[in-house]
């Protein structure tokens, strides 16, 4: 997987330390995530960068966030469900498409994490986008 900038590298590094909290997956993501990949709304990469924090808090901003949480695979139940931090697994850089290179770095993040419901989740996801 390739970054754009040190800067994508490192928020994705610093996400590691929530990931390791991450207690279980987010169903009302997995089935918004599965229903962009039916629409063919997928981002075909070899890159990824997650959304940045101005770029989330705009969204949650126009949308909430119990919209903000479908782009994520998982939550965190130490959390507060209104805080956004509440959810993990992030798989779109664009809150517009489910990301493919996104949901390989979910998948290799889970499974180093043993999360193994969140990483069937994303292999399965990816297996959908090479069939199509």
């Amino acid at each position: 997987m390739k970054f754009k900038s040190l800067d994508a590298l490192e928020a994705l590094l610093s996400n590691v330390d929530l990931l390791k909290k991450t207690e279980k997956k987010n169903p009302d993501g997995i089935i918004h995530a599965n229903s962009l990949i039916e629409a063919g709304k997928v981002k075909r990469t070899s890159f990824w960068e997650p959304p940045t924090a101005d770029k989330e808090n705009a969204y949650i901003e126009a949308n909430g966030i119990k919209e903000y949480g479908k782009w994520f695979l998982g939550t965190d139940s130490t959390i507060n469900a209104n805080n956004k931090s509440y959810y993990t697994y992030a798989y779109t850089s664009d809150f517009e498409k489910v990301d493919s290179a996104g949901l390989i770095a979910v998948k290799q993040i889970a499974e180093q994490q043993r999360m193994r419901s969140i990483f069937a989740a994303a292999s399965k996801m990816l297996d959908k986008i090479e069939d199509k």
